[in-house]
This record gives C-alpha cells, sequence and structure tokens, in this order.
C-alpha cells in the first residue's frame, strides 16, 4: 500500500510540472467577450508557441458546451513554431439569456514523452433585448491611404432610458463615434447608431480590433463590436516573399512574380538585379498588370538572399522592394 500511495504521489507531481509548462506555451487561457445581442457568431484566437525542445502536437478541441466550436490551425509544432486555437462561440446556441456563460474548451498537448490537457475558457452575456446590425465592422478590403467607414445600429427594448455614454477602440487606427437615432412612428426601443473610422494611415495588413461601447444598463455596461478590415498596397505583389526553396547550385531556376496595381503603372527600373538573379524585361507599356520572370542561378551552395527594388510611375507607389530567398545545394 505504502509503495501505490508513493508511486501515486510521484505520477501526480510530474503530471504537475507537465500541466504547468503546457500552460506557459498559451499566451492566453480566457477570453472574455462581453455582453453580445443574441446571433453574432464571437471569433477569438488563443495564440500557443512550442517552448520546449521537441515537436508537440495539438490534438483536436473538445467543448463543454455545444455553443462553442474550436479548431486548431496547425496541429503539429516544431520547437519555436506557433499557431492557434480558434474558439467560436454562437450566441444563438447560448442556452439561457441574460445569464453569464463560460465554456471550456479542452487541448491536449502531446510530446513524445507525456500527454497533457490544457483547458481554454471563453464567456459571453446573450441578450434577447438588444439588437445590432450589422453585427461587426467589417471593412474588407481597402487600398493603403485610403480609410473608410462602416456603422452599425444598436437598438435595446428593455429600457427606454437606456444611453450610450462613450466609445473607445483598441486599435489605434479606429475611432468611433455614437449618435442617438430619432425615433421612428410605432417603433419600439431605443437606438444608437455607432460610426467606426479608419485611418488612412492604417499600414498594410490584415487587422483586427474591438470597438467597446459604454452604456447606462445594468449588466451591460460595456459593448464589444468587433472590427476588421484588410489593407492592400497599391500594387500587390504575389508571392511576396518569393522563396525558391531547395536549389541546385549552377542550375537555373524559374519564379513568376505578379504585380497587380489599383491602375495601369509602367515599371521603369528593376534594381538587385545580378549574376545570380536576373529579371526578364518588364512591359514598356503602362498596364495594371505586370509578371516579371525571375530566374535564380545560385553560384556556390549556401543560403541565398537578396532584395529586388521594382521602380514605378504608379503615383501612390513609387517603389517596391521584394525580397527573395532560397537555399542551393552542391551538384552531385
Amino acid at each position: 500500500m505504502r509503495r501505490t500511495i508513493i508511486t501515486g504521489l510521484l505520477f501526480l507531481l510530474a503530471t504537475a510540472g507537465v500541466q504547468a509548462g503546457s500552460i506557459d506555451m498559451f499566451a492566453e487561457t480566457a477570453k472574455d467577450f462581453g455582453t453580445s445581442p443574441r446571433g453574432p457568431v464571437l471569433t477569438h484566437y488563443f495564440p500557443v508557441k512550442n517552448t520546449t525542445d521537441q515537436s508537440i502536437t495539438l490534438g483536436q478541441p473538445r467543448v463543454s458546451c455545444g455553443c462553442v466550436s474550436a479548431s486548431v490551425l496547425k496541429n503539429v509544432l516544431a520547437p519555436g513554431e506557433s499557431t492557434s486555437v480558434v474558439a467560436m462561440m454562437d450566441t444563438k446556441r447560448i442556452p439561457q439569456a441574460n445569464v453569464t456563460k463560460t465554456v471550456i474548451v479542452f487541448v491536449t498537448v502531446q510530446a513524445s514523452n507525456r500527454i497533457e490537457e490544457v483547458q481554454l475558457r471563453v464567456t459571453s452575456i446573450a441578450r434577447d433585448d438588444l439588437v445590432m446590425s450589422p453585427e461587426t465592422f467589417a471593412f474588407g478590403t481597402v487600398r493603403q491611404g485610403q480609410g473608410g467607414k462602416v456603422t452599425t445600429k444598436l437598438t435595446l427594448y428593455s429600457d427606454p432610458n437606456w444611453q450610450i455614454k462613450e466609445t473607445e477602440s483598441s486599435g489605434i487606427y479606429i475611432k468611433a463615434s455614437v449618435k442617438k437615432l430619432d425615433k421612428l412612428v410605432n417603433e419600439a426601443g431605443v437606438s444608437y447608431e455607432v460610426t467606426a473610422t479608419l485611418d488612412p494611415a492604417c499600414p498594410v495588413g490584415n487587422w483586427t480590433a474591438d470597438v467597446w461601447v459604454k452604456t447606462s444598463a445594468a449588466g451591460m455596461e460595456k459593448l464589444r463590436v468587433p472590427v476588421s478590415v484588410n489593407v492592400v498596397a497599391p500594387i500587390v505583389v504575389n508571392p511576396d516573399p518569393v522563396a525558391f526553396g531547395s536549389v541546385i547550385a549552377g542550375t537555373a531556376s524559374d519564379q513568376k512574380v505578379v504585380l497587380q496595381g489599383s491602375q495601369a503603372f509602367k515599371i521603369l527600373d528593376v534594381k538587385g538585379a545580378d549574376a545570380e538573379l536576373e529579371v526578364s524585361p518588364a512591359a514598356p507599356a503602362g498596364r495594371p498588370v505586370h509578371i516579371l520572370k525571375l530566374t535564380l542561378t545560385a553560384k556556390d551552395a549556401g543560403p541565398v538572399s537578396k532584395v529586388l527594388e521594382i521602380v514605378t510611375d504608379h503615383p501612390e507607389q513609387k517603389s517596391i522592394k521584394i525580397t527573395v530567398s532560397g537555399k542551393a545545394a552542391k551538384k552531385e
């Protein structure tokens, strides 16, 4: 009996140490979506980074309630690699309105010598008396420097004295404002229009943020409105960067690069090409799409890293830099 107890204690201590290490791979383990109208699907990405010296495998997540679904973007992580666990809470499926709902997402972390389970939590309150239309600030694809505005309408039916006091944004390139809407004849509820404005200085990238609306209603002091925007350059390069991968030294390898502009443009010059990296001549005429052929002929074995600069007459983007990489092996 004594031996069994000691063995059990040693197992629990070992498991506790593994659990702590697994949790440390997650940048966060809880997300409170706050109060939401019944209807939107609330999405959150839990970042994960393999901080060990061996590969790990993340299993398919389990959930404690069907109102949440979860998945892993990449299941196998080498040391130093990162991914995310995606949790999506469907507020239409939350069983009871106006009550805090917390759902646990179970994620297994498997290494060569252990299997552990980490618990993530998502929380929200779904309100039946609150309507938001549309449910997000979705800017879609916006050209860099263009900026933009999107609006949503918030209506509360249970409090004739409801007020929205102020708004704040988690994104430095998003500003929010609010105004009360006049009530139409035979219209119920109190309505406000909230506007999100995108700063033209927002850099290129796929961005998300939150606008928080502060209200006078008890239990609904802050409402979250998700923001998403994809800012693209006036000239989009595909692929970018250009990765040749493994090549043979002394053997030519080709890649095509597409440059798509918001309007017709000319390529005036290509800088950075040399004996190892050749670029086919660009079409002299102005056109919205140019296709360049890159030919890499590495002289010696080893990594290859170069930067091309494409000079254009596009009024919004005079220069484009393209990173080119590869790894050359000796010819057998």
